[in-house]
Order: structure tokens, then sequence, then C-alpha cells
């Protein structure tokens, strides 16, 4: 490199990587400013890697990752939702890094870019409101993006060194599912088709964007599977089976109440996320979201018995991390229902805690389950419990007319019943065994079937001649 002097200004003349001259002003008419830039040219024509470093700036990093994620959906590596996902958060990260008080762009260059400036950013996020797991995800996205500057060229530091310490907010799954009550009181609060899209989302475990593309020719002919057009990752696209009556009942009731035009299965439907939550609102439930309605078909095929690895790959998941973690968690009552079947003998002795009224009972014998004699079934009593001769147990009311269909015990489904529609009647069955719990000591007594009304009550039951061992109720 030679300096050389052209009136007041320096000039100077140096060779490229190919070895060519190169003359240039340095535009400066002091010595040592003119031998610095030059200086640098000289190494930027030595190392053109360098020069790129140099002139890199945080937009470049950002949209190398977009382009990459799009190409990257394009090839089926990633979904399209993914890409988006990127140019979101992508977004917060130029608004707040490349942009002046004013709103006017400004270049951020990467060679700027410190763990300072990355803390400044996290308190202003913060200030703005915006959660931790937001914030996280924004730094999700910088990480990626320095990944692949670092990568092509446009940046050499350590992602790693720049994002703050130990910055992972705690992850803490949903764990909102709907009981068959709840579905059935949502479902009677939304339009027919809504209603069938509802229905078969708990019915496949389909994701929102499924169900967007899901058509009439996707159910079987014989309905023992469906197609869900998942495009998330690979494993989404899926066939799921109809195992189970819930399942079949659900995609009934879906296919009979869609709207969709031909050959689409459902109508658009825009908001759901604000329908879902005012039609829950006016059935008088906890709020849910879309992805709940998934819960809620990994949540009842586990309380039913199914292993994790049967059910991910039904919701299209590739392990059963994520249905043990988030998706098909149990209950504690079904959770203690599972450990004492798995037990065995060191089960706590069953006894009843929750016992049924006289009109659940009789209304359970109009569909006793198999095996028990419908006249000489068994009811449970604790003769340690006043509850059970108070408020009217053996008093209550006779069932409404309209709801002889529904045949639920007073431990899930409390009075007074609310009117159901009567195209929700298959999601109710029998009612399960009551609850059991050490606390009180079991009586039987044997009851005839044979019950009539008065007044809008239900009588007493008849007892028959109890055995020494067994005393009838006062």
């Amino acid at each position: 490199m030679e300096l050389f002097k052209r009136g007041d200004t320096w000039h100077c003349t140096y060779y490229d990587a190919l070895g060519r001259r190169v003359r240039r002003s340095t535009q400066c008419t002091d010595r040592k400013a003119a031998e610095a830039r030059a200086r640098l040219w000289e190494r930027d024509a030595a190392d053109p890697e360098h020069a790129a470093r140099r002139d890199a700036t945080l937009g470049d990093a950002l949209s190398l990752l977009l382009r990459t994620r799009e190409e990257q959906a394009r090839a089926g590596r990633r979904s399209a939702e993914t890409a988006v996902f990127y140019r979101h958060k992508a977004g917060h990260l130029t608004r707040v890094f490349e942009t002046d008080a004013n709103g006017a762009p400004v270049p951020y260059p990467l060679l700027q870019l410190l763990p300072r400036e990355v803390d400044r950013y996290v308190s202003q996020r913060r200030e703005e409101g915006a959660s931790e797991s937001s914030i996280h995800k924004e730094l999700v996205t910088l990480r990626a993006a320095l990944k692949l500057a670092r990568r092509a060229g446009l940046w050499n530091g350590d992602p790693a060194a720049l994002l703050p310490v130990a910055f992972a907010p705690e992850y803490k799954p949903r764990s909102r599912f709907l009981t068959r009550r709840e579905l059935a009181g949502l479902l009677s609060e939304l339009s027919p088709d809504r209603a069938a899209r509802v229905a078969f989302m708990v019915a496949t475990s389909a994701e929102w964007s499924a169900t967007v593309r899901a058509l009439r020719n996707d159910v079987a002919l014989d309905q023992s599977a469906v197609h869900l057009r998942g495009t998330k990752r690979t494993t989404r696209d899926r066939v799921v089976p109809v195992a189970t009556r819930p399942q079949l009942e659900l995609l009934r009731y879906a296919l009979t109440h869609a709207e969709g035009e031909d050959p689409a299965l459902f109508l658009p439907w825009q908001n759901v996320r604000r329908d879902l939550r005012e039609a829950c609102k006016r059935a008088g439930i906890p709020p849910c979201s879309p992805n709940d309605l998934r819960r809620t078909f990994a949540t009842w095929l586990r309380a039913a018995g199914a292993p994790t690895d049967l059910i991910a790959p039904v919701m299209g998941h590739a392990d059963t991390r994520m249905v043990e973690r988030v998706y098909g968690r149990l209950a504690p009552s079904d959770l203690r229902r599972r450990i004492m079947a798995s037990v065995g003998d060191l089960a706590v002795s069953p006894v009843c805690q929750t016992p049924w009224t006289h009109s659940d009972y009789l209304h359970h014998l109009d569909d006793p389950p198999p095996g028990v004699d419908r006249a000489n079934s068994l009811v449970f009593q604790c003769p340690e419990t006043e509850s059970n001769r108070r408020h009217g147990d053996f008093q209550s009311p006779a069932l409404p007319t309209e709801l002889s269909g529904l045949r639920w015990g007073r431990h899930c489904y409390p009075h007074p019943r609310p009117p159901v529609n009567e195209s929700l009647r298959p999601l109710f069955g029998s009612p399960p065994p009551p609850i059991l719990t050490p606390q009180c000591i079991p009586r039987a007594i044997p009851l005839r079937a044979a019950a009539s009304t008065h007044h809008g009550t239900t009588t007493r039951p008849v007892a028959t001649t109890p055995s020494p061992s067994v005393s009838a109720v006062p």
C-alpha cells in the first residue's frame, strides 16, 4: 500500500484479491486518517468476507432467515405456518432495532449487536407488555438469524454469548379439555356448521388448519377412518382411525350438520377464538380454544385406557412426548383409578364417596350396564354420612320427560339438569360407578325396579327383606 498526495488530498494504491492494482482517493487531508482508510481498503481487498461482515446489518440476517424458512416450506421441510411465525417475530426485532424515534428505517450493523443491546431489547419489550414466552420466541428468532448469518459469512460472533443467560420461561402447557357435558353445551350454542366442525375436531384430533382443508371424501365410506390434510410437518398428513363409540357418534354428528359446499366439508369460519369464547360464555363453561379440542380427544382416549404410543401417531406426533406433557395428561380422578387398577391388592378398599340419589338410580335402571340385574341392583350408601338422608335425596323431583334420554349420576351431572338438544343425546352414556374413598363403609340395599311418580316426585325405593348383614335405609 502506498500513499501519495495530490493537492491537499491523499491518495493510495493497493492490490485486490486478484492481484489487480487499485488507485483511490482517501478524501482525507490528514496523512494518518488517509493511512487508516487505505489500510482498511487493503484488508477488504485481501479478505472479501471481512468487508461483507463489516457492512452486514440485522435486516440482512433476518431476511436470510425468512428466505430460508420459506424455501424449507416449499420443499416440505417446514410448514407455511412456521414461516409466518418467523416473519411475525422478526417484525418485532426490526421495529425495535432498525427504526428511529420518528419511525424511519435505520439499518443496524451486526457489528454493533452486543449483549447490552439485547438486554435493552428485552427491557423494552417488557415495558410494552409482551409476555416472557413471546420475548423468548423473539430471541429464538434472533438466534436462528445469527446462526445463518455466521454460516453465510456475514457475522463471526457467538449467538450464545449475545442472548441473556438462562432466559427460558418455564413452559406451562394448557390443561383445558372439555367433558362430555361441556361439549354438549358448547355444541348447542353454535350454529350447525360450526358445531359440526367442533365435533369433527374432538372426534379426529384435527388441528384447525386441517379442518379448513377437510373434504367430504376424506371420510371413509364405512366411517372407519378419516384422512386429515395437516401440513405443519410430514406426520400431520395422516389417517385417523375411528375406533371408539364417542368418535363415531361425533363424526356422524359432524357429517350430518356440516354445511360446506362440495367438496369442502365446512363453511369458512373467521374469528374462531372469539366465537368459541362467546359460545362457552353462553353455555356457562370455561372458555376453550381450537387446540383445547385436540386436547379433549387425547384426554378422553387416555382416560379410557389407550396408551400414549397409540395416541401420538393419531394426533400427528412423531413420539409420545407431546401427548405426555401437553395433550393427554390425566385428571386426578382418572389417574387415581388407573393407579388403583395397576397396583392390584395394594389398592384401597372400595367405598362410596358420592352416592346417587334415588332419581339418579331409577334413571340408571333404564339402561343398566352389562351384567347388572335390573330388578335387583345395588345402591351404595354411606351410613355414616347424614347428607344421604337430607335435602330430599329420596324425594328428588321426577326427571322431566324431555330429558328421559340422559343418564348421568349426581356425581358428574349436578342438579338441576339443563335441557339438551335432541341431536346431542348420543353424546351421553350410562354413569360410571361412584368414586370410592376409604372414609365410610358401604351398605348395599337391593331394590325393586318398579317406581311411580306422584305430584312431580318419585316414590321412595321399596327395600326387599335384607340379609342379616345388611340393614334397610331408615
